[in-house]
């Protein structure tokens, strides 16, 4: 089945990874510190940087959690709609959480916990860089968590690590899986002031990571283009998705909004989402998912991520076909 609920680009090819950790299989009869800070290290150089800025996590979802724990019972907002697991994390680690709509955390101290995903799940948005790199610099007293998770699949410029190595009031998130599309990987790392990683790492739960993961992780980085330049370049994927989002308009009774990512966030106008859901996974094999968990969304949304030329038209004209039959007159 064809998932475009996907959080990653699906047709990525693994065999080279796939074979490469098989003639390393013996990597599993011992484990290694070294071999972990090896792969911060190679992180470190690729973003101009020092070593001890960079933190491996188990994922993306692992360096939010991680960094909630860090500023425990802080106030946080959380510009919505956006993934569900910022305030999972910060309810967890005794936050008062607040999107930025709401006047809850008028009278409670101003030191305050920004959480910024950009590109933007479910959405796509994404805040340019200038106006992120201004509002940081801008506001030393709030601490901004930045997940750029899906930074590969945008082409639009970004906050970089080495332009904020010396502000101890961001962090940034990072997602090797998403990146290179292996979602079972669970890698990731987080960009920081080396004195905000010194606190997260001497929180980190020791071992985190098998020597199989790392040494994916290093191959990853080393010798494969990320997910959405598997098949062409990033800018193909992004022209790619706007031909996608028009042909989606074009059937007459779904909303598509505006990206500047390789997901987009669609709006039933006519009918219903899960009656679409059902329709194409028996008739078209292909796999969507609403977007009724995320805050101010209701289960008339649903997410899609662009998957290659061939599997994005297969789903238009399957759409398509919904449409003609949702229009026609009932008997």
């Amino acid at each position: 089945m064809t998932d475009f609920s996907s959080y990653t680009f699906c047709e990525q090819n693994l065999t080279a990874l796939k074979q490469h950790l098989c003639e390393n299989i013996d990597l599993l009869d011992h484990w290694s510190e070294a071999q972990s800070l090896q792969l911060e290290a190679l992180i470190a150089e690729r973003h101009g940087i020092s070593a001890d800025s960079v933190l491996l996590t188990a994922g993306s979802t692992a360096a939010v959690y991680q960094a909630a724990a860090l500023f425990h019972g802080s106030a946080s907002i959380i510009p919505q709609p956006t993934g569900t697991d910022y305030a999972a994390a910060c309810h967890t680690y005794g936050h008062i959480v607040s999107n930025e709509n709401t006047e809850i955390l008028t009278d409670i101290p101003k030191d305050r916990v920004y959480w910024i995903c950009n590109p933007n799940d479910p959405s796509g948005n994404v805040l340019m860089k200038g106006f992120v790199d201004y509002i940081v610099k801008r506001s030393p007293k709030y601490t901004f968590v930045i997940d750029q998770s899906y930074e590969a699949y945008t082409s639009e410029p970004l906050l970089k690590a080495v332009d904020v190595k010396d502000q101890p009031n961001v962090l940034i998130l990072h997602s090797l899986d998403k990146t290179y599309g292996v979602e079972a990987l669970r890698l990731g790392y987080i960009t920081a002031h080396p004195n905000t990683v010194s606190l997260l790492r001497s929180r980190q739960q020791p071992r985190t990571w098998s020597p199989l993961t790392i040494e994916a992780g290093r191959f990853l980085l080393e010798n494969c283009p990320t997910a959405p330049e598997a098949t062409g370049s990033i800018e193909e994927f992004i022209a790619e998705t706007e031909t996608l989002r028009n042909a989606i308009r074009d059937s007459g009774i779904i909303r598509v909004y505006e990206t500047k990512a390789g997901m987009m966030l669609c709006e039933m106008m006519k009918g219903s989402t899960q009656k679409l859901k059902e329709f194409l996974a028996d008739g078209y094999d292909i796999s969507i998912s609403t977007c009724h968990a995320y805050y101010g969304l209701s289960a008339s949304f649903f997410r899609l991520v662009t998957q290659t030329p061939e599997l994005n038209a297969r789903l238009a004209e399957a759409i398509a076909e919904f449409a003609r039959q949702e229009k026609e007159p009932k008997a």
